[in-house]
């Protein structure tokens, strides 16, 4: 439990890491935790988006502000910090509906100096409903997935080899 929380902590600020790689197997083991892991997920997430923030944060303040009037560009900045105080409450909730790591987002309100109290109610929420779609959708049709990956185990892991070896060709160094 401690690593899906450190995953779930380190996906919302510093590593692309999803912890739903982890809560799902972990659901389906023990469907009777369903809750707790859940909890867990959100607590860790959200305190991570905290992290992400502050990360956010310092850079601009520490950076991010020379470079942006060094290239001539504090009037998009601009545009980018009014986005991000009219639409970021709901862009951090539906970002909850991607499989985008987290900590993009984070890292982003706080470039944008979001209101930090905002950030942090969006942030809950967003993380919440994530965890909780990834939970329900488990509970749900958890059991028909273990026997469909049993049924069709050997064309699994020769999908999977074969996407493995397909990233690895794409993505090797030229």
């Amino acid at each position: 439990m401690w690593l899906l929380a450190l995953i779930a902590f380190a996906d919302s600020s510093i590593l692309p890491v999803l912890p739903d790689l982890l809560l799902v197997p972990m659901l389906l083991l023990r469907p009777e935790r369903i809750r707790l892991l859940t909890t867990v997920c959100v607590i860790a997430s959200s305190a991570g988006a905290l992290l992400g923030y502050a990360i956010g944060y310092l850079t601009w303040t520490t950076v991010g502000q020379s470079l942006v009037a060094a290239y001539g560009q504090a009037n998009h900045f601009k545009s980018y910090q009014q986005l991000v105080e009219d639409w970021g409450v709901w862009i951090i909730i539906a970002k909850s509906f991607t499989p985008v790591p987290f900590k993009f987002i984070a890292i982003a309100a706080g470039v944008a100096s979001m209101n930090f109290v905002t950030f942090t109610i969006a942030a809950l929420i967003g993380r919440a409903l994530h965890f909780v779609i990834v939970a329900a959708l488990v509970a749900l049709w958890g059991q028909q997935f273990l026997q469909l990956a049993e049924k069709y185990r050997c064309w699994l892991v020769g999908l999977g080899i074969l996407t493995a070896v397909g990233l690895g060709i794409a993505y090797a160094p030229r």
